[in-house]
């Protein structure tokens, strides 16, 4: 009898199994596998293991290398994709939007336990440890959920008409920083990076006040010489730290909106772009110590910044 209930068990569970769908990762079928492809689902560690060895993936910014960004997307497909960042922002066209629910950081002065500055060999970034519940807190705006700081870095030019990666009505600035979010649904920006919903960047352009050469007024720029070779670390302690706030200054000011992509490979398209209207303030002196940073291929740090985008079928929105 035990026997006999067992076999029937046995068979009833194989039927059920074999009425179940095949799933593959984050729930796919596998008859719709091909047709939900999409460049982000491709695995774009920076490292791969290839015959007991690390291989670091290449790519450049410079337009005449095989590895500058007209061929991105052989590194990585996304490169290639309808909704790469950044782009050249018309005003005339961007779609005004009265928004109930203001755009705000909480905790915009909170101060890190310490902040890693770092050379990574194509931008400098500056990377926060935070205590207990100080990590600070975007939400609003256009975002649907609440997005955690994670980093930030910069992209400048050779001179003081150029560097900004976007523009708007195609004008340039000589320096852009982003704040990186990632979005609170997730662990950690390396699990939000891949969905589609993953990482919200507000991106901030500079002026350059002139005749500044001897001064600088921003925090960050002090830590740049200890980080002139690529791939050097600094670790700023706690008396030296800075807050969100002493980057940015205080909340409330208009910006732009688009759904975009990571501005280097690998391209994600999952960002969700906010490009402030607030000028900030760089000095002779800050871009002096930018441009002084030596790249990977060991030439000063002069040009890091990607060409906007076509913006096809994407809407602005104005905030």
């Amino acid at each position: 009898m035990c026997a006999g209930v067992a076999t029937m068990s046995a068979l009833c569970l194989s039927l059920l199994l074999a009425c179940q769908p095949v799933v593959f990762a984050r729930g796919y079928e596998q008859e719709d596998a091909a047709a939900s492809w999409h460049p982000n689902e491709v695995s774009y560690d920076e490292t791969e293991v290839k015959g007991g060895r690390t291989s670091q993936q290449s790519w450049s910014y410079t337009l005449s290398d095989a590895l500058g960004p007209p061929n991105w997307p052989i590194v990585a497909p996304a490169c290639g994709g309808q909704f790469q960042s950044p782009i050249n922002i018309n005003t005339s066209r961007a779609i005004r939007v009265n928004r109930k629910v203001p755009l705000e950081i909480v905790g915009l002065k909170n101060r890190p336990t310490y902040i890693t500055a770092e050379n990574e060999g194509y931008s400098v970034k500056f990377t926060p440890k935070w205590g207990f519940r100080t990590r600070p807190m975007m939400r609003g705006g256009p975002l649907k959920t609440a997005y955690f700081f994670e980093q930030m870095h910069f992209h400048w030019g050779p001179n003081n008409s150029e560097g900004s990666e976007h523009r708007i009505n195609g004008e340039r600035f000589p320096l852009e920083v982003h704040l990186v979010f990632y979005n609170g649904l997730y662990q950690s920006l390396a699990e939000a990076a891949g969905e589609v919903d993953g990482l919200a960047v507000v991106g901030f352009f500079y002026d350059v006040v002139p005749g500044s050469s001897s001064f600088s007024f921003n925090s960050w720029s002090n830590f740049l010489p200890q980080v002139r070779q690529p791939g050097a670390k600094f670790e700023i302690s706690p008396t030296r730290s800075f807050s969100l706030q002493d980057v940015v200054g205080a909340m409330g000011w208009s910006y732009y909106s688009y759904d975009g992509s990571l501005t280097t490979p690998p391209c994600l398209e999952t960002v969700n772009w906010i490009v402030s209207n607030k000028r900030l303030s760089a000095t002779e002196l800050d871009m002096s110590r930018l441009r002084s940073l030596i790249t990977k291929q060991g030439k000063q740090m002069v040009l890091n910044y990607r060409s906007p985008q076509p913006q096809n079928t994407r809407r602005v929105f104005f905030y």
